[in-house]
């Protein structure tokens, strides 16, 4: 049985600090028979944590719109900002976007707290700002353009698609995929492979129980600590360090 459900609890009072207008509003869903939360975000910040106890999905999203003096408000909130959280079968997805007008238009981001139980696998496809994602026992798969990106312990695979930004990841008991244009990659912790793939940036991977592959154009290449095989392929008119150390198994440089 298919349904749509929004429940909406707003509305902590509306802030207001200089030129930057702010507002929260509350969002939360039933979690009983879902299986995968979808989440597409524009600007702002991410927050994503996992927790046994929880029983619902939870959604604290606050509007900040910079310089808002020469506007109406709550018709651009009404216009130009879509927040919804919706069930469709085993899959909630939830909305947070900016609509932009091609006119000069204020600056606007949502800043984004989730909170949903951690047996979840999650997709995620974000614009820009900072991504901290925390406690998920499933699988993260994450379309990124700019923004830092932190992820700390997932019991399952993580998949990263980014364009710009610094990563982070650690204690993931699972493969772990980066596919990343510039920005510095630290991977720390991981019970499965990783493979790597990179534009520009300094890339360091530390205490691996698998296989590190790692293919990259510019930027030191740090591995430490791996307990299987390390290939490393780099680009012919790539540049960089590579620095190699307590490998179990084989280990490989080439174009």
């Amino acid at each position: 049985m298919k349904s749509a459900v929004i429940i909406i609890f707003v509305l902590l009072p509306v802030l207001t600090f200089a030129e930057t207008f702010r507002e929260t509003k509350k969002m939360a869903l039933p979690a009983e028979g879902i299986t995968t939360m979808v989440i597409n975000c524009g600007a702002g910040s991410l927050n994503l944590r996992g927790t046994a106890s929880a029983q619902n999905i939870s959604v604290i999203a606050q509007i900040e719109i910079e310089n808002y003096e020469s506007i109406d408000v709550r018709t651009f909130i009404q216009e130009k900002v879509g927040l919804t959280l919706t069930r469709q079968a085993g899959t909630a997805a939830f909305n947070g976007i900016i609509k932009r007008s091609p006119s000069a238009a204020p600056e606007a981001r949502i800043n984004v707290m989730i909170q949903i139980p951690e047996g979840l696998d999650v997709n995620l496809i974000d614009g820009s700002g900072p991504i901290h994602v925390f406690g998920l026992r499933g699988n993260l798969n994450i379309e990124d353009d700019s923004g830092g990106i932190k992820i700390e312990n997932i019991t399952g695979n993580v998949d990263i698609e980014d364009s710009s930004g610094a990563i982070w990841i650690e204690e993931i008991t699972g493969t772990v995929v980066v596919i990343d244009g510039s920005g510095s990659i630290n991977i720390e912790s991981i019970e499965g492979d990783v493979l790597v793939k990179d534009g520009s940036g300094g890339i360091s991977i530390t205490d691996i129980n698998g296989n590190v592959t790692v293919s990259d154009g510019s930027g030191s290449i740090d591995v430490r600590g791996v307990t299987k095989n390390v290939s490393i392929f780099i680009r012919v008119d790539g540049s960089g360090e590579v620095n190699i150390e307590g490998v179990r198994g084989k280990t490989s440089i080439r174009p």
